[in-house]
């Protein structure tokens, strides 16, 4: 669940994750509470979070599937490609 978290705040951060501005996500998005291991492993954190997080830990996983099945990108030899 690390890499995928880390991915969503990444997109959060830079402004391109976009909810289509659902109120039960914004919701549940302010209620979530990441955990942080030793190894800097970042997860959201059920437990501590103040109320529902179901939408945001399911967006996780979903973009833990597109990453893992997103088709290979050529890699070219030449800078800036």
């Amino acid at each position: 669940m690390s890499g995928p978290t880390k991915e969503l705040l990444r997109l959060v951060a830079a402004g391109l994750y976009w909810h289509g501005g659902n109120p039960v996500a914004r919701w549940q998005a302010g209620n979530l509470i990441t955990r942080t291991d030793p190894s800097g492993n970042i997860k959201p954190d059920k437990a501590k979070s103040t109320d529902k997080i179901d939408s945001i830990v399911a967006a996780i996983m979903a973009l833990d599937r597109a990453i893992r099945h997103a088709p290979a990108r050529p890699q070219y030899a030449a800078a800036g490609f």
